[in-house]
C-alpha cells in the first residue's frame, strides 16, 4: 500500500473509488464513475440505512435493495469499489505534486460549498495550497477573457483594495479578468482562491503561483480530475463554486447571454439565497453589465473608496429578500475554521453527509492527457431548470416559460428525475426541484 494512502480515511477511499477517475481507466472497459446525481441517491440510501461510505468496502451492498431504491446496478458499484490498486497508483502520482483531496464526508470539506450549493456540492475536491483559505470567504472577481484596458485597470484597483481590507480574491484562474485579479492580489501581498475548471496539476507547478502557495497565501482547487483539459462544460459547471466560496461577487465584464461570466452570474442571481452580485458600471462597459443590473445585480461603488471596501459592500442593502448579507465573522455566522494540512484520524460518526472527524488527504497530479468527461448541454441547462421549478409545474408550462422545445425538455426532465434532483407526481403530471432536507 502506498504510504500516502494512509492519509485517506476509509470514507474518503470509498467516495474516491465511487466518483473518481484513475489513469488505468483509460482505454479500458472500467465501470463509469458515479455522476453527482447518482452519488446523491446513493448517499440518501446510505443515510436511510445508517451506513457510511466505508461500509461499502467491508461488505457488498444488497443487490436487490440497491437496484430498486437507488437505480444503480450493484455490480457497477462493486466494480468501482474494486479499483483499489488503480487508486493507490493514482494517489502516489498525485502526491508528487502536493495535491490534496477532500471528500464531502471529511471535516475539512468547505462548509460553504455544502451550505450554498447543498446537493450540488461536489463529492470530491482536489486542491493545492492552504485549505484554510477556503473558509473565510472574500470577493469573487470574474469577467471576460478578453477584457479591455479600462476593465483590466479596474480589476487591479479592486484587487488591491481587497488586500487593504484583508479580504481574499476568489476567481476562476482563467486568462483575462480572473488571472489579473488573482495575480494583482498576490503581487500586493494578499490572498487568493482559485477554482479551476482544468489543469490543476500544471497550475500547481506553475512558477507564477509557487511562492504564494509556499507562503500559504494561495489555494487552487478543482472538482475535476487534476489532469483534465479545458472544455466548456466544466468551465460553466465550476462557476457556482466561485460564488459559493465568496461573500460577494463583482462582474467586471459580461456579454448578454454569452459566455461563462453571464451564465454564472445569472445562475447565481436566480438562486434563492444568493451572494450579493455587484457589477462594474460607467462608460464603455459591455452590454451584459447593465443587463445584469436589470436582473437584480447592484452597481459596484465607484472609486475612490473611502475606508474598508469589505465594510462598504457588507453595508450595501440587498435588493431582494433572498440575498443574505455576510457578517463580519463569516457568511454563516460561525467561527472560521483553519484546517491544517496535517492529518488527524478519529472514529467516524454516523454518516449523514456531514464531516467525519479526519484531516485532509494529500494526493497528487494526474498523468498528462487524462481528462474529465465533457459535460453535455443537459449539465449546462440543469441550473436553469432548477431555478424555474421552485413550485410544481407541468412540462408544457415549463417549456413555455423557458422557451424550449417540449420534446427536448421532456428528455431533460426524465434524466433529472432519474438523478434525483427533481420530483415528479402524477394525476396530473407535475415537476418541481427536490426539496432539501439537509
Amino acid at each position: 500500500m502506498v504510504t500516502d494512502m494512509q492519509h485517506l480515511t476509509e470514507d474518503a477511499k470509498a467516495i474516491l473509488l465511487l466518483c473518481g477517475r484513475f489513469n488505468s481507466d483509460k482505454n479500458t472497459k472500467a465501470e463509469k464513475p458515479l455522476s453527482l446525481g447518482e452519488y446523491n441517491r446513493l448517499a440518501d440510501w446510505m443515510v436511510k440505512g445508517k451506513l457510511r461510505p466505508a461500509d461499502l468496502l467491508k461488505s457488498p451492498p444488497d443487490t436487490e435493495t440497491l437496484g430498486a431504491t437507488v437505480k444503480i446496478d450493484a455490480l457497477r458499484i462493486q466494480g468501482l469499489l474494486s479499483r483499489g490498486a488503480a487508486m493507490a497508483l493514482a494517489v502516489e502520482k498525485w502526491s508528487h505534486s502536493g495535491i490534496w483531496i477532500v471528500c464531502r464526508s471529511d471535516a475539512q470539506y468547505p462548509s460553504r460549498l455544502k451550505k450554498h450549493l447543498k446537493r450540488q456540492a461536489p463529492p470530491v475536491l482536489f486542491g493545492v495550497g492552504d485549505i484554510g483559505l477556503l473558509s473565510p470567504g472574500g470577493l469573487a472577481i470574474v469577467g471576460s477573457r478578453n477584457v479591455d484596458d479600462e476593465g483590466e485597470a479596474f480589476t487591479r484597483k479592486v484587487a488591491r483594495a481587497c488586500v487593504d481590507a484583508d479580504m481574499a480574491v476568489v476567481s476562476g484562474g482563467a486568462r483575462g479578468v480572473d488571472q489579473v485579479a488573482m495575480l494583482s492580489a498576490l503581487a500586493a501581498g494578499g490572498k487568493a482562491v482559485g477554482i479551476l475548471a482544468d489543469s490543476l496539476q500544471k497550475a500547481a507547478l506553475a512558477g507564477k503561483y509557487r511562492q504564494a502557495i509556499r507562503e500559504k497565501r494561495l489555494v487552487l482547487v478543482s472538482p475535476f480530475h487534476p489532469g483534465s483539459r479545458f472544455n466548456v462544460g466544466n468551465a460553466m459547471g465550476r462557476n457556482k463554486y466561485i460564488y459559493a466560496l465568496a461573500d460577494f461577487a463583482l462582474i467586471i465584464s459580461a456579454e448578454i447571454k454569452k459566455g461563462g461570466t453571464w451564465a454564472g452570474a445569472t445562475e447565481e442571481l436566480k438562486r434563492e439565497e444568493r451572494r450579493p452580485v455587484f457589477v462594474r458600471t460607467g462608460k464603455g462597459v459591455p452590454p451584459g453589465n447593465p443587463a445584469l443590473l436589470e436582473m437584480g445585480a447592484q452597481p459596484f461603488p465607484e472609486p475612490p473608496w473611502k475606508g474598508d471596501v469589505k465594510n462598504l459592500l457588507a453595508e450595501a442593502e440587498p435588493p431582494v429578500p433572498g440575498v443574505r448579507k455576510p457578517s463580519q465573522r463569516s457568511l454563516f455566522g460561525g467561527e472560521r475554521r483553519s484546517a491544517a494540512v496535517a492529518m488527524v484520524k478519529e472514529e467516524p460518526a454516523a454518516f449523514k453527509e456531514a464531516p467525519e472527524k479526519t484531516g485532509i488527504s494529500p494526493i497528487a497530479a494526474a498523468a498528462d492527457g487524462e481528462s474529465e468527461p465533457r459535460l453535455s448541454i443537459y449539465d449546462a441547462a440543469l441550473p436553469v431548470l432548477l431555478a424555474a421549478m421552485e413550485n410544481w409545474i407541468s412540462s408544457a408550462d415549463l417549456a413555455g416559460k423557458l422557451d424550449v422545445r417540449k420534446g427536448q425538455l421532456d428528455d431533460w426532465l426524465k434524466r433529472a428525475v432519474e438523478e434525483g434532483v427533481i420530483e415528479k407526481k402524477t394525476r396530473p403530471v407535475r415537476f418541481r426541484r427536490k426539496q432539501e432536507t439537509q
